[in-house]
């Protein structure tokens, strides 16, 4: 049995519902028995999906001799270094904890929009995470849930919305789980459907329905899925940096993750 739920405390239910796969089962029959294809989006429904489980870090100039380095933590490290090309911000690196390592890269596209974060919670050193955006919408995050130092999850966001989740619960760089939200504003509440043997497809009976009747749990009410991340501007002179949540527009919520 490959099937391994994670994500979230407490009880995980078993409770199985095999018309909650009909969807899928029917693509699975349709597609037949491709190969495992890399795909950079969302994989399609019966689809073998194969991800690229490197965390990959993109380039950001910080030593370069045109970077702006700020000080706010009183050593004699930077605390917060921005690199601009023709007076445009590019990216920028920050240390909150002041212990010389960087705890989050933000990188911005031409029109001045977050177009990718990378963010290291643990104060690890290595990325936990990363945020990508279309046009400063955030459309996907990459993590790495466990200590393994690969990642493991990928979420898929529509309209701001969390909409799609894919994991690889066993490194093997296959998809293995596809949780689905039938409540938009009940995240915790996901259909989980599961590959048991091992074919890289879900198989009908391996539902799990997060808040099914069996299962006895009730999420906490909330509005919307929470997309917004930690600005990591500098504050004010002699200000330290700190972490700013920013208020999603109305229609909408652009920012990063959270882990």
């Amino acid at each position: 049995m490959r099937t391994r739920l994670f994500g979230f405390s407490g009880h995980h239910p078993r409770s199985h519902s095999a018309a909650a796969l009909r969807g899928l089962v029917v693509s699975v029959l349709v597609s037949g028995c491709g190969a495992a294809a890399t795909v950079s989006g969302p994989g399609a429904a019966g689809q073998v999906t194969r991800r690229d489980i490197e965390i990959s870090h993109e380039p950001c100039a910080v030593d370069s001799g045109g970077a702006d380095k700020i000080n706010v933590g009183g050593d004699p490290r930077p605390d917060i270094v921005v690199v601009r090309s023709g007076g445009r911000e590019v990216c920028r690196s920050v240390d909150l904890n002041f212990d010389g390592t960087v705890d989050a890269w933000i990188y911005r596209d031409a029109q001045g929009n977050v177009a990718r974060r990378e963010n290291d919670y643990d104060r690890d050193g290595r990325t936990d995470e990363i945020a990508v955006y279309q046009r400063g919408s955030l459309i996907e995050k990459h993590r790495a849930t466990t200590l393994a130092g690969r990642l493991d999850t990928w979420h898929f966001f529509q309209g701001g919305k969390l909409a799609r989740t894919e994991r690889d619960s066993d490194g093997d760089a296959l998809v293995d789980q596809w949780w689905e939200y039938p409540k938009p504003d009940q995240p915790d509440c996901p259909l989980i459907h599961s590959d048991v043997d091992g074919d890289g497809r879900p198989d009908p009976g391996a539902t799990v329905n997060v808040c099914g009747e069996a299962s006895g749990y009730v999420p906490p009410e909330r509005a919307s899925e929470k997309t917004e991340s930690p600005s990591f501007d500098a504050a004010a002179a002699g200000g330290l940096p700190t972490e700013v949540e920013e208020k999603p527009a109305s229609g909408g919520g652009n920012g990063g993750g959270s882990k």
